[in-house]
This record gives structure tokens, sequence and C-alpha cells, in this order.
């Protein structure tokens, strides 16, 4: 069970980190005040989900330990 956690925090790490790339190009991209707050709305949520997933793989590490 722990080796699936750790798969899908790692999967989780890696798709925000694509979110967060998503947003700060369209911060540069896109000038559209819609636009705008959705890449931000997708910056925050995906922050949020990169942040728990990393509390969660390292408790996971520690555990192991």
């Amino acid at each position: 069970m722990t080796s699936l956690c750790r798969k899908y925090c790692l999967e989780a790490i890696e798709l925000s980190e694509k979110l967060i790339k998503l947003s700060q190009d369209t911060h540069y991209d896109c000038g559209d005040d819609y636009c705008l707050v959705l890449s931000g709305i997708i910056l925050d949520s995906a922050s949020k989900i990169h942040f728990e997933a990393e509390k969660r793989l390292n408790k996971l590490e520690t555990q192991r330990a």
C-alpha cells in the first residue's frame, strides 16, 4: 500500500508542476482578464496539491526509515 501511495504522490507532484508551468505561461502570454483569473485558480490549486503531496511523501519516507 505504501508504494502505491508513494507512486500517486509522485504523480500528483508531477501533474501539479505541469499545471504550475501552464499557469505561469498563461500569465506571460495572455492579457485577457478571465483567462488570468482561471490561471490564478489553476496556480492556487496546483500549489496546494503540490504542498500536500510533498507533505504526504515526506511522511511516508519518515515512516520507512
